[in-house]
C-alpha cells in the first residue's frame, strides 16, 4: 500500500490559486485523511501552490504569455519545460494528473502522457487519471478539439 500521488500543472496566476484551493480541499477530504500514508502533491505552478505545500519542480506561472506570437517567441523554453514535466510524470507516476486551465500547454501534456502510456502496451502498469480542472473552450470552428478532450481527459 502506498500514498496517492497527485501531479498538478498550473501555468497562470488564476489557475495557481484554483489549484491551491483544490489541494487544500483534498487534504481535508475524509478519505485522504483516513489514508495510512499521506497524499503526495507535486508539479508546476506558482506561489499559491507552493504555499499549499505542493512540491514544485519550477514556477510555471513566471512563464505565462499572452497570444500566439509570445508562444512562438518562447517555443524552446516551453518545449524544455514541457519535457521536464513529462519526465517528472514518467519518473514519479502520479495516480492523478490535474491540469489547471493553461489549455494549450495542458492539452498537449495530457496527450503526451496518454501517448506514452499507450506506447508501453500491456507492460505499463501506470495509467493515471488526467483531469482538466477548468475546462478549455471548445469553439464551433474547431469541433475536433472536443474529441481530443474526450480521449485524453476527465473534465470538471
Amino acid at each position: 500500500m502506498t500514498n496517492k500521488k497527485f501531479m498538478l500543472i498550473a501555468g497562470e496566476a488564476s489557475g495557481d490559486l484554483l489549484a491551491a484551493e483544490l489541494v487544500m480541499t483534498l487534504r481535508e477530504a475524509p478519505a485522504l485523511q483516513a489514508a495510512v500514508f499521506p497524499p503526495e502533491f507535486f508539479g508546476a505552478g506558482g506561489e499559491w501552490l507552493e504555499a499549499a505545500g505542493v512540491e514544485l519542480a519550477f514556477d510555471l506561472t513566471q512563464h505565462a504569455v499572452i497570444g500566439m506570437s509570445d508562444v512562438l517567441k518562447n517555443y524552446r523554453k516551453f518545449r524544455r519545460l514541457f519535457n521536464q514535466l513529462l519526465t517528472l510524470a514518467i519518473e514519479r507516476q502520479p495516480d492523478v494528473i490535474v491540469c489547471v486551465d493553461f489549455s494549450g500547454f495542458n492539452r498537449r501534456f495530457a496527450h503526451a502522457v496518454r501517448r506514452y502510456v499507450r506506447s508501453r502496451g500491456s507492460f505499463c502498469n501506470w495509467n493515471p487519471k488526467i483531469v482538466q480542472y477548468v475546462s478549455p473552450q471548445v469553439w464551433a470552428s474547431r469541433p475536433e478539439r472536443a474529441y481530443q478532450l474526450a480521449e485524453d481527459w476527465i473534465c470538471c
